[in-house]
């Protein structure tokens, strides 16, 4: 019975040990010293052949919209701190025919509902650099409320890749 428990434990720590080397691999963060650098190693990490719109919330936050091929989308961060610049995805990617939905939430906590919508033309909606589809980032996770119950959160846009 001791030798089953010794057998056990020693299972453990190896588990253990793999479990945190995989963590921390995952976890590992290129930066750089300019955020121009950072969005081409994000550019070509991620493989992008289309556009990529970087919209600032009123929170400050960089959330970068990127098409990494025909309608296909997802979402990055650019972020900044005291080691310099990067870039994190903080969504999956989603194909959209005419329009999609999701929920976002940055590094700093922040939760975020992105609407993506073709052909629409509303004050909340900002269009995209590719013409394709309009987009609304609304405050919170809302994706069972209209849209047009919250104002946007979008400060500014800036094309980062056309």
């Amino acid at each position: 019975m001791e030798n089953i428990i010794k057998k056990l434990k020693a299972i453990l720590i190896v588990a253990a040990i793999l479990l945190l080397a995989a963590c921390s691999q995952q976890d590992e963060i290129n930066y750089f010293s300019s955020k121009e650098e950072a969005l081409e190693h994000f550019i070509q990490y991620e493989n992008v052949k289309g556009n990529i719109d970087m919209f600032t919330t009123l929170n400050d936050e960089s959330l970068l919209v990127t098409e990494p091929n025909d309608s296909t989308y997802f979402v990055g961060e650019l972020i900044e701190d005291k080691e310099g610049y990067y870039v994190k995805r903080i969504s999956d990617n989603v194909s959209i025919t005419s329009g999609a939905l999701w929920e976002l939430e940055t590094k700093e906590n922040s939760e975020y509902t992105i609407y993506i919508e073709k052909d629409k033309e509303d004050m909340n909606y900002i269009q995209l650099s590719s013409g394709k589809y309009a987009v609304s980032i609304i405050d919170g996770h809302i994706i069972t409320e209209s849209p047009l119950s919250s104002g946007s959160v979008i400060k500014e846009v800036e094309t980062v890749k056309n």
